[in-house]
């Protein structure tokens, strides 16, 4: 992932360097924004995991390891952030597709932001043609920028020990849904945004991330 974001940037460049001389405004700018955007995001994926609640430090993760062994950083995410991207217009979608930018893969909102970026690069080639230049000039200045940061919650969650699984692999058998949601999160979470689990939407996709730490073909991983 690291080597394919640095050829992604090298690339970039090279191409921002061989259309300087046509437009140097208006590409150069979304060119530049968008490069440093990906190499910002790079450098902070590196640091996995990212800490994001301020209920949560290294220090606690620290304890909770010596306390339960095994724990693991989770972040729930309710409602994802919104980009710039994200308020494309329906000409500006148009105008796009005429260019014949991948759409679908602008603004699909499941992926990461450097992948939505993607086929925007394509813009600073396009520029050359009279024809594509025009409708370039058109479109907004889509960088990537956060507008709206999402919505999300961290967690620390410990693995479950042998009594525990037993425990709520019969509840799960018996179909008692409510008392195996409120059982799991009570004996699984042990620390974060606790508060947060209040919310019951938050609870619900709390849970719905446990499921796979209690599911023998999900992979629990124990690093935090």
């Amino acid at each position: 992932m690291k080597l394919k974001v640095i050829f992604g940037l090298i690339a970039l460049l090279v191409a921002i360097v061989t259309v300087q001389a046509v437009e140097p405004v208006h590409i150069e700018f979304v060119a530049e924004k968008a490069s440093q955007l990906m190499h910002d995001r790079a450098y902070v994926a590196m640091a996995a995991p990212i800490i994001l609640s301020t209920n949560i430090t290294q220090e606690i993760i620290n304890d909770m390891k010596l306390k339960y062994k095994r724990v693991k950083l989770i972040t729930v995410t309710v409602e994802p952030a919104i980009y710039d991207i994200d308020e494309l217009t329906q000409q500006d979608k148009a105008n796009l597709r005429i260019l014949g930018i991948d759409i679908d893969i602008v603004c699909n909102k499941e992926i990461g932001i450097e992948q939505r970026l993607e086929p925007l690069k394509e813009l600073v080639e396009l520029v050359k043609y009279d024809d594509k230049k025009k409708i370039i000039d058109s479109l907004p200045k889509f960088t990537g920028e956060e507008i709206e940061e999402a919505e999300q919650y961290q967690f620390i969650v410990r693995r479950p020990d042998r009594g525990l699984t037993r425990m709520l692999s019969e509840l799960a058998s018996k179909r008692k849904v409510d008392e195996l949601m409120e059982k799991s999160i009570k004996n699984l979470v042990v620390g974060g945004d606790l508060e947060a689990l209040e919310d019951g939407v938050v609870f619900a996709s709390v849970f719905k991330r446990l499921e796979t730490f209690l599911t023998p073909a999900k992979s629990f991983l124990s690093r935090a």
